[in-house]
């Protein structure tokens, strides 16, 4: 079998992520609970860790980030300070 890398012009454009129909349809979908989740988890934490850290407890956490009990902007901006994240990722 002759195995010959193939390459063209097409190989080397970069695309921007943003504008691609799976980023846009996973930025939709987005809420201020899920964003929690997905920041909590990167940081191995769990929900009773960051619990303690907000001064809540844990079903108030896991009811943020199922979107059944809101995040307070207080909340909103103690979550950005701990993640060193935007504000409106919680809002």
């Amino acid at each position: 079998m002759n195995h010959q890398a193939v390459s063209s012009v097409d190989d080397d454009i970069l695309l921007d992520p943003h504008e691609m129909a799976f980023f846009k349809e996973a930025e939709a979908s987005e809420t201020p609970g899920k964003n929690m989740r997905l920041y909590r988890r990167n940081v191995k934490m769990t929900q009773a860790q960051l619990a303690e850290k907000l001064g809540t407890t844990k079903q108030a956490v896991s009811d943020m980030e199922r979107g059944i009990r809101p995040i307070s902007k207080k909340t909103a901006k103690e979550l950005a300070k701990l993640f060193t994240v935007p504000v409106s990722n919680f809002i």
